[in-house]
C-alpha cells in the first residue's frame, strides 16, 4: 500500500472517527442542565453564522475548482473533496436543526464541528503557503 492509497482511506475513516467523536461528546454535554434564559444568545449567532460562512466558501471553492463535475474513484487522493463535500452539508444540517430544535445537543455539536473546520480551514492555508513557499517554476 503505497502513501496515496493510505490518504484516500485514512481520510475518510478519519474524518468519520472525528464527527463521531464529536457526536459522542455532544450527548455527554448535553445532557447537563440547561442554562435559563434565551437560546439565542450572540455565540450562538456567531457560531451559526461561521458554519454558514465556512460552508459556502468550501462549496465555493469545490464549485471554482471543478470537483463537482468530474469523476472519481474511491482509491483517488482527491477524495479529500468528498469528505469536505460530505462534511460541510452535516455542518449546515446540524445549523438548520439547531435553529429549529433548540435543543442544547445540537448546539454543543455545533461547536464541536466548528473546531473541526477551524482545523480543516488551518491545514489548507497551511498546504496553500507551503505550496506558494517552495514552488520553483521550471524553464524550459
Amino acid at each position: 500500500m503505497d502513501l496515496s492509497e493510505f490518504i484516500a482511506i485514512g481520510l475518510p475513516v478519519l474524518a468519520a472517527l472525528m464527527v463521531a467523536g464529536c457526536i459522542i461528546h455532544a450527548w455527554f454535554a448535553a445532557r447537563k442542565p440547561a442554562p435559563a434564559g434565551r437560546f439565542f444568545r450572540p455565540r450562538v449567532v456567531i457560531a451559526c453564522l461561521l458554519h454558514l460562512l465556512f460552508a459556502g466558501a468550501v462549496y465555493w471553492l469545490l464549485n471554482d475548482g471543478g470537483w463537482f463535475t468530474a469523476t472519481y474513484n474511491w482509491t483517488d487522493p482527491d477524495n479529500f473533496h468528498l469528505v469536505l463535500a460530505i462534511f460541510e452539508a452535516l455542518c449546515v444540517v446540524v445549523v438548520i436543526a439547531l435553529v429549529a430544535a433548540r435543543k442544547r445537543f445540537f448546539y454543543k455539536l455545533a461547536i464541536d464541528l466548528l473546531i473541526i473546520q477551524f482545523i480543516i480551514a488551518a491545514s489548507l492555508l497551511s498546504l496553500f503557503l507551503w505550496f506558494v513557499l517552495t514552488y520553483q517554476p521550471k524553464m524550459f
